[in-house]
């Protein structure tokens, strides 16, 4: 059914830029004077970089959220600046339900643009960079200080039913969530983004969750071990760091340092396509347990991944890799979802399990069932995830 849903999404898209796109002009030969554009900081993309300002357009510029359509929702993907006078972008003549901007900041990176050009398809090409996109789907910045004063702090109380009311909040702007470095070992300049499709997809309960959900439930079970004062026995390594399209050596880098840290259990939550699954690693007894949900095996990306990095994090630690033995990879018997969509789920409560129990060892006597995770623990789950979010928005 996703497989079938994500086709026909695919399609619409398809439609929806070649509508526009076959109203559009051939190449216009009007000539757009260039100015010098204020220092970025970055460097630009190509040859859309917003290194190339017209002076028309430089004057009207405000700020804006930039939207697509995913089936029958708009979904925003970025801010940025539009430029409601002018007329063309890139040598060509705008129609009357588009208009000029450029995108500032990115929200979802990997999403398709919704008027593609020749260099640019996802937001994160985009970015620093003009761009056509349609009227429709461009909306204005409300004032910050005029939001700041009507802010009223959700319930937590009942948060299932606070998130409906956060996810109409965040359709003006994602809440942004700081880096937390004390629990994925490194720092980022880069917030995490909470989207109100993601916490839509929460609320549900009948979703499967975006890896900002995931990012936030490990913050979370980090403030839970140290509660439990068993900090030292668990970390946690952000499943954006080890995501399968990063690059080999980048995914290799930052499990060294993350194995580097002491700790006797690691939690990976890995996503492959759409699918969340969950390693454990233990480098001190060299083994790799594997937990998933539709019982597939370890994606071999992955596997080869932790079997660089735990040979080189034990050499940088000055430990002899001689006689250590090769990583034992186990699949434990562990819950098998009865749906399409669990498996996010299944990760969190897999995480909780094992860190409300205190497990670090004898794993395959305390995993020995196949059956669905109940659905009361996966509604403690919800719970507790969505108790969390309605606190960080809360105090920001």
């Amino acid at each position: 059914m996703q497989e079938i849903r994500a086709e026909v999404r695919a399609e619409f898209q398809m439609l929806y830029q070649e509508q526009f796109q076959s109203m559009r002009p051939m190449q216009s030969p009007i000539e757009e004077h260039v100015v010098p554009p204020p220092p970025t900081g970055r460097s630009g993309k190509g040859s859309c970089s917003a290194s190339a300002i017209p002076e028309d357009d430089m004057d009207d510029g405000s700020p804006c959220l930039l939207y697509i359509l995913e089936e029958d929702e708009m979904v925003l993907v970025a801010r940025g600046t539009e430029f409601r006078s002018a007329t063309v972008c890139h040598g060509m003549q705008l129609l009357e339900d588009e208009v000029k901007v450029s995108v500032d900041e990115m929200i979802m990176p990997d999403a398709s643009v919704p008027l593609s050009t020749e260099e640019i398809f996802t937001v994160e090409q985009a970015y620093k960079s003009f761009i056509t996109w349609p009227k429709f789907l461009v909306k204005p910045v409300s004032d910050p200080s005029t939001q700041e004063q009507q802010k009223i702090p959700l319930s937590e109380d009942d948060p299932l039913s606070s998130l409906h009311l956060l996810a109409d909040i965040l359709d003006d702007k994602p809440l942004e969530v700081q880096y937390d470095a004390n629990v994925f070992g490194h720092g980022s300049e880069v917030p995490i983004y909470l989207n109100s499709q993601d916490v839509r997809e929460l609320a549900s309960g009948t979703q499967e969750l975006n890896i900002s959900i995931i990012q936030l439930w490990t913050m979370y079970m980090s403030g839970v071990t140290n509660k439990l004062g068993r900090s030292d026995d668990y970390g946690f390594i952000d499943p954006q760091d080890i995501h399968e399209s990063n690059d080999f050596d980048h995914i290799n880098m930052r499990m060294i340092s993350s194995f580097r840290r002491g700790k006797k259990i690691y939690f990976l939550p890995y996503i492959s396509g759409r699918h969340w699954q969950l390693l454990v690693m233990s480098v001190q007894d060299n083994y790799a347990l594997w937990f998933c949900s539709l019982h597939r095996p370890p994606p071999t990306q992955l596997r080869q991944a932790i079997d660089c990095s735990i040979p080189a994090s034990m050499m940088m630690d000055g430990r002899s890799i001689v006689k250590s033995r090769k990583i034992a990879w186990i699949s434990l018997k562990c819950n098998r979802q009865n749906g399409s969509y669990e498996c996010g789920y299944y990760v969190m409560y897999w995480m909780t399990h094992i860190v409300r129990s205190h497990i670090t060892r004898s794993w395959e006597t305390r995993f020995k069932t196949t059956t669905p995770v109940p659905e009361k623990s996966l509604l403690f789950i919800r719970n507790a995830a969505a108790k969390y979010i309605v606190r960080l928005y809360n105090s920001s």
